[in-house]
């Protein structure tokens, strides 16, 4: 029998049922994220995830497109995709009892080690992605340096200013040391594919197993820029980078001074949107290298 209240609408309990082949039972809502993201109930008791944009300029095809992908083309465990529209997302639940910790950190590292030894021609991708609800341009290049000066350091500072939270005087800093990213940032070997958004809460674990990357934000970058998060949450522990380090040695540099530079990044985007609280984190980066 069908959900008497279903807040779903018509078009999209429809999207649902026909994709999945099932009737809807039950709908909850799931908290955070930047969809609107539903817990839905199937008619053999199955379980799927329905997202749908928060606003008009959520495109929820585009999390589909690049979940289709890391289908298709590699290893990394996600969720299988049903559906994948702009209008919605439907996709399949993972049971998880937690998020990524000490226990799965060597496995995150092996997929992840993995995920990158897939590389590319250029660095970028054939369409711009998302991270965080933000476009994340990916204009192939074929230097990692201007890519990543261009594509995310000046792109989110820009992005950052025009939110009103950052000061005119650090982007004119930032601007200044993007001049100068070639003396700091080498080029990696090859480019690699990256998940793109790699914290705790986007490696889900059950019973200290990985069962699912979500959320991805893919292209082909340097392999040490899916760390950047690492400096901003506690999402990644000595035991991951070792492990890691074993599959795949860190380049001369990254703990020292690379990962900081990269780290700006991801402060950017959290004062696009979220406001201040990250300021004096970037103004001592900047500082740190003379700017």
């Amino acid at each position: 029998m069908q959900v008497e209240n279903n807040p779903l609408s018509g078009p999209v309990t429809r999207i649902v049922e026909r994709s999945t082949g099932k009737l809807i039972v039950s709908v909850a809502t799931l908290a955070g994220g930047f969809a609107d993201a539903k817990i839905v109930v199937l008619s053999d008791g199955t379980q799927v995830v329905v997202k749908l944009p928060k606003d008009a300029s959520g495109d929820l095809a585009v999390e589909g497109a690049t979940m289709e992908y890391l289908q298709r083309h590699t290893r990394l465990p996600v969720p299988e995709l049903y559906y994948s529209g702009p209008d919605a997302l439907v996709h399949e639940y993972i049971i998880a009892d937690g998020t990524l910790g000490v226990d799965s950190e060597p496995q995150a590292a092996e997929h992840l080690a993995n995920l990158h030894d897939i590389t590319s021609d250029a660095f970028g991708f054939d369409y711009d992605t998302l991270r965080g609800g933000v476009r994340q341009p990916n204009a192939k290049s074929e230097k990692w340096v201007p890519f990543f000066t261009q594509n995310r350091l000046l792109y989110m500072a820009r992005q950052a200013l025009e939110s009103g939270n950052l000061p005119v005087e650090m982007m004119s800093r930032i601007e200044r040391f993007a001049e100068k990213t070639d003396a700091y940032l080498d080029e990696p070997p090859k480019p690699a594919l990256l998940h793109g958004d790699i914290r705790s809460s986007t490696v889900l674990c059950h019973h200290g197993r990985i069962k699912a990357f979500v959320d991805p934000a893919i292209y082909f970058g340097d392999p040490e820029f899916e760390f950047v998060f690492a400096g901003e949450q506690h999402s990644l522990t000595k035991v991951f980078f070792d492990k890691y380090n074993e599959l795949r040695p860190f380049r001369s540099g990254f703990f020292e001074y690379r990962q900081s530079i990269y780290n700006l990044y991801p402060m950017l985007l959290r004062v696009k949107l979220f406001g201040a609280e990250c300021l004096g984190r970037i103004d001592a980066v900047l500082s740190r290298f003379g700017f």
